[in-house]
Order: C-alpha cells, then structure tokens, then sequence
C-alpha cells in the first residue's frame, strides 16, 4: 500500500510503499549508503582449494541473493574457506544481515540498476560508488561485481576491494 511520498538522489520523488503483512515479500529496496565509505575484501584469506563448492553455496540467480549471503557468513564464521579478515564484507554486515538486510546477487544488482534507471553517467548523482561486490562467487577464486562506472558486470579476485552496498525485500 502507499502511504507517503519520498525524495532521495538514486531515484527522485517516489511513492513509499508499505508492505500489506501476508507474509509475501514483495519488493526489493537498495540501502541509501554503502556499508562505510571505503571498499573492502569479498574475502582476503579464502584459498583456491577451500571454495570449490562455490557453485553451491552461492548463486547468480535474482532471488539467491539472501540465502548467498547467509551462506557466506556461515563459511566465513566457521573459516571454511580461510581465515578471517576484520575487513573482509562479510566481517562488517553480520548485524545488519541479522535485521534482514544482504549482497544483492548479480542478477539482483542488474535488476536494480534497470530499475533504478543508473548509468555510468548518472551513478555518482545517484550517491553510488564506481564499483559493487555481489554475493555472487565466479569460480574458486573470484566473485562477480558489478562495474557501475563503466557499465559492465566481471569477476574480480576475492582478495581484491570493492565497494559494499546492502538490499533488503519487504
């Protein structure tokens, strides 16, 4: 249901949309900030041989992108894939996961960009950084992001930074 209006820089004045309590979540919403305002490691420490199972921990999928990140966390907890590192992602969104929120799955993070209208000529207007990790892993030593400056999706080594933005569903 709408109950309000908004302005914000990603998408202008818009309706604030409510959702009715079935139970259904409905839509997806793109925090207005990154996490912090530097880039930060999918994950430093993580070793060639520990995340051979990428392809079924994580997803490019829309839709997987929750259940990516949760099962990130649990890896990351338990150091399955390596030791962890204080300024790897899934080290700083642990409280906000817990409220809901998650990495956008690459699929997720092209959704929004068409959605949201963002181009690599109107991102930085928007209050978006050049670059986002997703939840997404590539192979056993990469992770998808998504190139907002350039307009681009590619995967990049997981011990490499990014900037790190959240989603939630309603």
């Amino acid at each position: 249901i709408v109950i309000d209006e908004f302005e914000d820089k990603i998408n202008g004045k818009q309706e604030v949309l409510a959702p009715i309590l079935d139970g259904q979540d409905r839509f997806y919403i793109m925090a207005l900030q990154d996490v912090t305002q530097n880039e930060h490691y999918w994950y430093n420490k993580a070793t060639f041989e520990g995340m051979l199972d990428y392809e079924e921990t994580t997803l490019e999928t829309f839709g997987s992108g929750k259940q990516n990140t949760l099962n990130m966390i649990k890896k990351w907890n338990k150091e399955d894939y390596g030791t962890q590192n204080s300024d790897d992602m899934w080290s700083l969104i642990q409280e906000q996961v817990d409220d809901g929120w998650f990495i956008p799955s690459i699929r997720e993070w092209c959704a929004f960009t068409e959605q949201l209208g963002i181009t690599e000529s109107n991102y930085s207007s928007k209050g978006l950084s050049g670059w986002y990790w997703s939840s997404s892993q590539y192979n056993t030593s990469s992770a998808y992001y998504i190139g907002l400056n350039n307009g681009y999706v590619n995967n990049l080594y997981v011990g490499n930074n990014n900037y790190v933005r959240l989603a939630k569903t309603i």
